[in-house]
């Protein structure tokens, strides 16, 4: 019940994409803007994003995530596989 309050109290925007066939992977910039929270957890983005994208968590990969001096805004990247076998492959 408590991850379901958090979920709420940041709001994600994804600012670049781009479909990498080859891959078989989306690849996605993120801004996160968190003005209550310090930093937002990887499991709590990879939901909404997953939500977002209509995707399934254990096919998508983030990394990079960085906090703007001050707080309040994140940017990051994520990697949404087609598949889990898609990611196992290339990862």
């Amino acid at each position: 019940m408590a991850d379901s309050k958090a979920d709420s109290k940041f709001i994600l925007y994804v600012r670049k994409f781009l479909k990498n066939p080859l891959l078989a992977r989306s690849q996605v910039s993120v801004d996160l803007i968190h003005p209550e929270m310090a930093n937002v957890s990887k499991e709590q983005i990879k939901r909404k994003l997953c939500a977002q994208m209509k995707a399934k968590e254990e096919a998508v990969s983030i990394y990079g995530l960085k906090t703007a001096f001050g707080g309040g805004r994140s940017t990051g990247y994520a990697l949404i596989y087609d598949s889990l076998d898609a990611k196992k492959q290339y990862e």
